[in-house]
């Protein structure tokens, strides 16, 4: 169903799909474009080395679905699982090793919460989802706002 004119909930969406992308696209570039330094990031962490690249181009591939607003739950979804790996398989046991809270953690935290908001929520109407509703089903939230 098509919404007459965006509203100031689907520009906070569209600034929340941003904020998520500044972060996302260039740490998701850096791997990407960079398979030794990614796969001996990843090695030194305790994950597989082949993974470093493949996470890279998954940052990059979900961060430019975002930007346009496209498949938006499987683009928050792949973000959710990447910091959930992030925060329990680095930040966690370097925490409890260290005593404190590792740095970035709070950040990984902050995007765990914003991609749950845009997979309750949906990307708003500034979408290619919101335009072609039959790609997308809209949430249960997301019903509610129409």
């Amino acid at each position: 169903m098509f919404r007459a004119a965006p509203r100031s909930t689907d520009y906070a969406l569209l600034m929340l799909r941003l904020a998520t992308i500044f972060v996302f696209l260039p740490h998701g570039l850096s791997k990407a474009f960079n398979w030794p330094m990614a796969s001996a990031m990843f090695a030194g962490m305790g994950f597989p080395g082949w993974l470093g690249p493949i996470t890279g181009i998954v940052e990059v591939i979900a961060s430019v679905l975002l930007l346009v607003g496209f498949l938006n739950k499987w683009a928050s979804l792949a973000f959710l699982t990447i910091m959930a790996a992030a925060i329990t398989g680095v930040h966690v046991p370097l925490s409890v090793a260290a005593g404190s809270p590792t740095p970035g953690l709070e950040r990984d935290v902050l995007l765990v919460a914003a991609v749950l908001v845009l997979m309750a929520f949906g990307p708003g109407a500034i979408a290619i989802d919101s335009q072609a509703p039959a790609l997308a089903s809209p949430s249960p939230a997301e019903r509610s706002f129409q």
